[in-house]
């Protein structure tokens, strides 16, 4: 590293012990480093300057073999090596890129070949240069009119050797250098052009598998440039595919707008081509006009599929009231009659007409949730459903599963049978090794309704989680900003340190923002908004989501979305203390059908804040329906004590309180703080202590409404809510003030 310089070398040593990368050890009496990290390190500034004047004076074969290595980049594999090795033209790479290698300008990479090993055993399979400054010199000796022919000849090279194996990496290689040559490319005859684009199909489409979508978009875009004109008429199929996964690749980086231009580019050229062999371009295409909020576009275009197939699809228009509840009593009766072994046990599915409606009618349903009133949502999820039985399962059968047990919690009210199949639908989902973007499906639909009556908040908000990482592996960012919009609330009810939940928005909220469409970003923004206040990092809620949008109906404005705007306007407003806000949005139903754990945590909130107004005005109306809420919470407790137990204690105490009942009031805040903590709810446990300390504190009991509120404080310091900790310090100084 330091070329035989005395002078060099005490300089990168001391610099090494600066980095603690060399050590004494007092108790080894010895000195120590990790020669792995000492091969990573950086040169200073003087042996840099030493190496690259060096450069330009060595053998012309060694330059060369340099100058092989800067069109890798910072590291060339041993693999690449051996490949390029085999050309004549690169026959002594190996031997001349040792010799660099004894003279300081590359170094080996170690790696551990067994890392279980007690023995700190390396293999060396890559070789680095030493500085970006250094590989930079290298790549300047070749002539800047001669870069894309040399690139050109590597990659031609490593694409002459590539039968010998079946690496990614060698393909990746190849076609990248290739491609910096594109000039060169378009001079070809067509044949050869033709070659190329299909050598780029086939590495677009291994690095899609990979989840390398930036990559493959590279890969394709180029392809699709290589192909000669009328293409379409000779090539149709490569065309066709070239550009299917070109938009693939778009969409997957957020290039939404481009996908779905060269979509309906496909769809206009392929006119004359059965409907079989273009139902995968379809449906890519729809989900780019769903991505795009073009609803109406996407609804009509599905609809217009499954009737192609055989489905006999209403238009919503003339859906009448009389269909739906005949349709919807029709479904449940057939799957009320299914035993689970019965459902677990469906024979699968080998019609392919069958298989692909199932697949379209997911998606019709997904845009459904968003274009559609409740009803016809929830009617056609059973026309679903009902097609699910006909042929037997297939791989979209979870998914349907799935959207039928939140139509049995929500439109019925049946929790039970809905949480039944819910859980069929992940046990058919892991039968059928269902893919990432329908598994991301499955968890968003069963784990943000269905699931949360039964099986803890942090829970549900785990697999809702697992649903949203697996959406963006595959590079679904609209199915995992729809995992991610149900997990939130999820996590906040379920007491997620405020924090890291905020960082988490953020980080969605830029991933949005490369998107050229943005159709989850006002959701972002009421977590966002929510979690500002809750953190104490904003005073108010924003007034431009105020209650304004949730009197509106229009097709740009879901009801999901004005639905979970008043739900967690309801949780800020209760936060604040601002109680006759909290009921305004409490009484803000936003139709039948809703999500049961939004109507049961509102009910929760709305109980609380009608007792606070009560405190206030002491109106006889407003305790008769805070016991509405908390039968409606105990109901729920029935089937999830770990979920609302405490929630039921802590109405039960508030309301006792109120009436005078002291020693019960006191027994039932003990309970929900326990409650609360047994539940690990952090926030609700801060939240019990508070009340009871306020308790104490009216009835003249200022040593436990003291210890309350340190309790109290010490659970909100955990949540994260700085907000809540500077009321609670506000109401300890009052009452030493007023002990004063």
């Amino acid at each position: 590293k330091t070329s035989g310089n005395p002078l060099f070398a005490l300089e990168f040593l001391d610099s090494l012990i600066k980095r603690c990368l060399l050590q004494y050890s007092f108790r080894e009496r010895r000195w120590i480093w990790d020669e792995h990290a000492v091969n990573e390190a950086e040169l200073s500034d003087n042996v840099l300057h030493l190496l690259t004047t060096k450069l330009i004076s060595l053998p012309s074969d060694q330059k060369e073999a340099l100058k092989v290595a800067s069109c890798f980049g910072s590291r060339i594999t041993k693999r690449a090596v051996e490949m390029l090795s085999k050309s004549r033209r690169f026959d002594s790479l190996g031997s001349h890129l040792d010799d660099s290698f004894r003279d300081g300008f590359l170094v080996h990479i170690a790696e551990r070949s067994s890392p279980t090993s007690s023995e700190k055993s390396y293999e060396m399979t890559t070789m680095k240069f030493p500085h970006d400054k250094v590989r930079e010199a290298a790549y300047g000796l070749i002539d800047a009119n001669e870069r894309c022919r040399f690139h050109h000849d590597i990659g031609m090279a490593l694409l002459s050797n590539i039968q010998a194996t079946d690496s990614d990496e060698i393909l990746f290689s190849a076609v990248h250098h290739i491609n910096r040559s594109t000039s060169l490319l378009l001079g070809y005859p067509a044949e050869t052009r033709l070659s190329m684009a299909e050598l780029n199909l086939k590495a677009g489409s291994r690095a899609i598998q990979c989840s390398y979508f930036m990559s493959a978009f590279s890969y394709l875009q180029v392809g699709a440039e290589l192909l000669p004109a009328d293409s379409w008429k000779e090539h149709g199929k490569l065309c066709a595919d070239l550009h299917f996964l070109l938009s693939r690749a778009a969409y997957a980086l957020g290039k939404i707008d481009d996908a779905s231009l060269t979509l309906k580019g496909c769809i206009e050229e392929m006119e004359n081509v059965e409907l079989n062999d273009k139902l995968d371009i379809y449906f890519l295409y729809i989900r780019t006009l769903h991505a795009r909020r073009e609803l109406s576009e996407a609804f009509k275009t599905c609809r217009w599929i499954l009737n192609q197939l055989g489905e006999n699809v209403l238009h919503p228009d003339i859906t009448k009231d009389d269909d739906v509840t005949a349709t919807v009593d029709e479904t449940f009766s057939m799957y009320s009659d299914l035993s689970d072994s019965k459902l677990i046990n469906m024979k699968e599915s080998t019609n392919q007409v069958h298989i692909d409606a199932m697949k379209f009618w997911s998606q019709l349903v997904f845009i459904s949730y968003q274009s559609l009133s409740r009803p016809l949502i929830h009617y056609f999820i059973c026309q679903w459903a009902q097609c699910n039985l006909t042929d037997g399962f297939c791989v979209y059968s979870p998914t349907c599963l799935a959207s039928f047990s939140c139509t049995l919690t929500n439109w019925i009210q049946n929790p039970q049978q809905g949480y039944r199949i819910g859980k069929m639908a992940v046990k058919t989902m892991h039968r059928f090794n269902v893919v990432a973007e329908s598994a991301s499906l499955v968890y968003m639909s069963v784990y943000s309704t269905v699931a949360t009556l039964v099986e803890p908040f942090q829970a549900c908000a785990d697999m809702l989680h697992e649903g949203y990482k697996l959406a963006l592996t595959k590079g679904d960012s609209v199915m995992a900003a729809v995992n991610l919009v149900q997990m939130v609330p999820q996590l906040l009810f379920g007491g997620t340190k405020l924090t890291s939940l905020k960082q988490e928005i953020i980080s969605q909220l830029n991933r949005e923002n490369q998107n050229s469409q943005k159709a989850f970003t006002p959701y972002l923004l009421i977590f966002q908004d929510t979690l500002s206040v809750l953190v104490g990092d904003q005073e108010a809620l924003s007034p431009t989501m105020e209650a304004d949008l949730i009197d509106k109906r229009s097709d740009t404005v879901p009801l999901d979305y004005l639905d979970c705007l008043s739900h967690l306007r309801l949780l800020s407003s209760y936060w604040l203390g601002q109680y006759e806000r909290a009921k305004h949005y409490a009484e803000k139903k936003i139709g039948k059908g809703r999500v049961q754990f939004r109507i049961i945590t509102s009910e929760f909130y709305h109980g609380l804040s009608l007792v606070g107004m009560f405190r206030r005005k002491n109106k006889n109306s407003l305790i008769r329906r805070v016991k509405k809420s908390l039968t409606i919470v105990k109901d729920a407790a029935k089937n999830s004590q770990w979920n609302f137990e405490n929630k039921v204690f802590l109405l039960r105490a508030e309301l006792a309180s109120i009436s005078g009942k002291n020693d019960e009031a006191v027994e039932m805040y003990e309970k929900a703080i326990e409650g609360a903590k047994r539940s690990k709810f952090i926030h609700e446990e801060g939240l019990a202590c508070e009340l009871a300390g306020f308790h104490h504190s009216r009835s003249g009991d200022k040593v436990n409404a003291m210890r309350n509120f340190y309790h109290a404080r010490m659970c909100y310091g955990e949540w994260g809510s700085q907000m809540k900790v500077e009321f609670i310090n506000k109401q300890i100084k009052e009452m030493k003030n007023h002990a004063n």
